[in-house]
């Protein structure tokens, strides 16, 4: 036998035990006569504590008579940190180590035991002689009682040390025994648990497919009971049917009423044509008006947009009072650029135009001019920069942006610049003159902040000249 592990030497808080401190197997039991070191010296009158039990017993009853788990539970209770990290055998060891000395551990040890095993303690406890306990511990064995009965033996205040040791040489054996046929049983189990499963489910398809057969069935012979019973009603129906045609085919009017019966067909057979054929004729009018429909409202959106691209290019082209003053027709005149003042007023705002053609910049230019404002333009991303871009977006007072030539990367950032910093921003589909000239009405609405220190248009266009 290796030296017993202490209880000052056990691990606390994680720390590695000693290397003395590993128990080694209980190895071969001694002769029942020599059982002086199996056996400590009672120190109570009552039941013997755990601690009181000799060490040599202390293996198989906590091996025995508790689980790993409810041992680690029970080391968690204790105050004992980082036991998950350790085995089975490690946690049995350190267990059986604190059960030599009276301590907390040997302590939670005794109640956890007593607790579970409180009933057979007390059956136990009313054995007074080694005989009792023989046949009490007989009994547990060939009723499978073996961890209630092995500790209410080593805990009995009168059981005799060949008592004790009989338990204990018992115990021993059945853990051989347990431990050679347990593969075997497992084994067993699991192929008879696969067996009945199977079974099981051998069971459970053809109750199913029996039940499905008994609804079937069922069903079938309602259905045919059914159909019986129409049979009989459609059988004196028939019969009845065939006394009156019989009846009827003796009467000339009979023949007056077939013939008038098939020409009464003949003019419905008539009437369902012509229906059908209106049919036909109303569906295609009516696909007619329903296309009619659409093309009037796309001609009522196109005039629309064209009214209102019309009124911003008069609103940009015409000064506010050209409609009292009236027109002497003299167009030349009033095309002339600084002529006379449009309706649509930037006052002296920067425009900045993102994309666009090129062939239409002039125009964009000189309406911007006659709405007394002042046009900057960036070719949406074919030769100007993205720095450019950025340093013309923070100038601009407000931006308009076409949206049929321009790069998708400074479409975007327009967009994200114009949301971010609130500055005015139009999105036009065409880069058209009349789409531009109505973004600049829809802009001149707006408080558009003028910027300081700027210089007038015409001096920019001698610096840009220059």
């Amino acid at each position: 036998m290796c030296e017993p592990l202490r209880y000052i030497d056990l691990p606390i808080d994680g720390q590695q035990p000693p290397e003395t401190a590993l128990v080694a197997t209980l190895g071969s039991a001694p002769p029942v006569g020599a059982l002086d070191g199996w056996v400590k010296p009672r120190q109570t009158t009552g039941r013997r504590k755990l601690w009181e039990i000799a060490h040599k017993y202390h293996c198989p009853v906590i091996g025995t008579c508790l689980h790993v788990d409810e041992l680690r539970r029970l080391a968690e209770k204790c105050g004992l940190s980082r036991t998950q990290a350790l085995s089975d055998y490690e946690v049995h060891v350190r267990w059986v180590a604190a059960a030599e000395q009276k301590n907390p551990m040997s302590i939670a040890l005794q109640r956890t035991l007593d607790r579970k095993y409180a009933a057979t303690v007390k059956r136990f406890s009313r054995a007074r002689t080694g005989d009792d306990l023989e046949r009490l511990w007989d009994e547990a064995l060939a009723n499978g009682e073996v961890r209630a009965a092995l500790w209410a033996i080593m805990s009995h205040p009168h059981a005799p040390a060949d008592m004790c040791m009989l338990a204990y040489a018992d115990v021993h054996m059945l853990s051989h025994q347990i431990g050679a046929g347990l593969s075997a049983d497992l084994k067993v189990l699991t192929e008879a648990r696969q067996a009945l499963a199977r079974l099981q489910r051998d069971t459970d398809a053809e109750r199913q497919r029996n039940a499905r057969k008994l609804i079937q069935r069922d069903a079938r012979i309602a259905e045919l009971e059914q159909r019986l019973q129409a049979l009989s009603e459609v059988e004196q129906a028939l019969l009845s049917a065939r006394e009156r045609i019989a009846v009827l085919e003796s009467d000339e009017t009979l023949q007056a009423l077939m013939a008038r019966e098939q020409a009464l067909a003949e003019r419905l057979s008539a009437v369902q044509r012509r229906a059908d054929a209106a049919c036909l004729e109303t569906e295609h009018l009516r696909e007619r008006a329903a296309l009619a429909e659409q093309r009037r409202d796309a001609l009522s959106a196109a005039l629309s947009g064209r009214e209102q691209i019309i009124q911003a290019l008069e609103r940009v082209l015409l000064p506010p009072d050209a409609e009292t003053a009236g027109c002497d027709g003299d167009c030349a005149r009033c095309s002339q650029p600084n002529s006379t003042t449009a309706e649509v007023d930037l006052r002296g705002r920067r425009i900045l135009c993102v994309g666009g053609r090129g062939s239409s910049s002039v125009h964009f230019r000189d309406l911007v001019q006659r709405c007394n404002g002042e046009l900057i333009r960036h070719d949406g991303g074919l030769e100007d920069s993205r720095k450019r871009l950025e340093a013309l977006l923070a100038s601009a007072d407000a931006v308009v942006c076409p949206a049929d030539c321009v790069s998708h990367d400074a479409y975007l950032r327009t967009k994200r610049y114009c949301k971010r910093t609130n500055k005015p921003c139009v999105l036009i589909e065409r880069s058209s003159i009349g789409a531009f000239a109505n973004a600049l009405s829809n802009l001149a609405p707006h408080d558009l902040p003028t910027q300081r220190g700027r210089t007038t248009g015409a001096t920019r266009r001698n610096a840009e000249l220059r």
